[in-house]
């Protein structure tokens, strides 16, 4: 006798289309690991999560509208000293998805934009390239900022003693005084 096996509900897919209609909103973690291109520019556990909290809804021209925020806590390299600085991110969402390139092309100037080439899109392909844009130029403002700075130690006027006697330019004197 064979089983039927069934798949469990993805979670983490929505279809943007549909939860616009009913004003839906989602919220849960999505892994870091799904966010590719932005998990390889961050440091942190696989186990890593992004929370999220989306709200769809239709605007007054029809589309879908995505609002929102995804927040991490991750790793970034410090600009000033290369080492790994925590990072708090919580960025704003705020997308009109679309079905074709040409709807992207008209609402640029206006909106960002998102191509639905289907019914359902994963969670972590909607957030991800806000959370790329998200990312701070700078992990440390100001260089007193950086915890890993060096620390800079300079000579007390003692130290610096008396000029040296192996002046490069002394031959050169002695000579100008015999020439005159």
């Amino acid at each position: 006798m064979m089983r039927a096996m069934s798949n469990p509900a993805r979670t983490d897919v929505v279809q943007p289309q549909k939860l616009a209609r009913q004003n839906g909103r989602w919220q849960g973690q999505v892994a870091l690991a799904e966010c590719e291109r932005f998990a390889a520019l961050v440091g942190r556990a696989d186990d890593a999560e992004v929370d999220v909290r989306l709200g769809f809804s239709q605007d007054e021209q029809g589309h879908c509208r995505l609002t929102g925020h995804a927040r991490a806590d991750v790793l970034v390299e410090c600009g000033r000293c290369l080492l790994p600085q925590r990072v708090s991110l919580d960025v704003g969402i705020d997308l009109c998805i679309v079905a074709t390139d040409a709807e992207a092309a008209e609402l640029t100037g206006a909106l960002d934009t998102y191509v639905l080439a289907a019914d359902e899109v994963s969670v972590a392909a909607l957030i991800e390239d806000d959370l790329i844009l998200g990312l701070p130029h700078r992990v440390c403002e100001r260089r007193d900022e950086c915890p890993h700075r060096p620390v800079l130690e300079y000579g007390t006027d003692e130290a610096v003693g008396e000029p040296e006697t192996n002046n490069p330019f002394a031959a050169l004197a002695q000579w100008r005084a015999r020439r005159r």
